[in-house]
């Protein structure tokens, strides 16, 4: 059974052996004290994902103009895929669920194409973006996702 997020989620496969201790009832505790600031975050994603991501290949094609003319449709896919992502893993709470069910597998795609720089190039732009419309307690939440992205780019560059 899947939980709200991984840490509950491993936690429920243990019901049999013991309660949740004072450290895992004071992690719900966060997890629930938190969550007005995270549903925000989560729509103010989804509510600007699709503006930030054009914005975003916009500025990436004034360095990028080859690889934008080519790619751009996939580029949008991608970009707005990473931000539901984002947005969902604040919403649960799990950077956990984000590197297992994206980061990860899409680092090694484009890896595999050459083209990380760009790539990171391409995230950066999405964050300094998304720095200039959110809140600074959304974008406290954001911010880490985008450093993961952008991290796992860089190892292969």
């Amino acid at each position: 059974m899947l939980t709200i997020n991984s840490t509950l989620d491993k936690k429920s496969g243990d019901i049999d052996r013991a309660y949740l201790s004072d450290e895992d009832l004071l992690n719900v505790e966060k997890f629930v004290s938190g969550f007005p600031v995270r549903v925000k975050t989560y729509s103010l994603l989804r509510d600007q994902s699709e503006e930030l991501v054009m914005r975003s290949i916009s500025l990436l094609a004034q360095q990028y103009p080859e690889l934008v003319q080519k790619s751009s449709r996939v580029c949008k896919y991608d970009m707005s895929i990473n931000l539901r992502y984002v947005a969902l893993s604040i919403l649960r709470d799990d950077e956990t669920f984000f590197r297992e069910s994206l980061t990860d597998w899409h680092a090694n795609i484009i890896h595999s194409y050459g083209i990380s720089k760009e790539v990171s190039v391409a995230y950066c732009l999405l964050r300094d973006l998304t720095k200039k419309i959110a809140p600074p307690e959304c974008f406290n939440l954001i911010n880490p996702y985008f450093e993961v992205t952008i991290s796992a780019f860089q190892k292969g560059s």
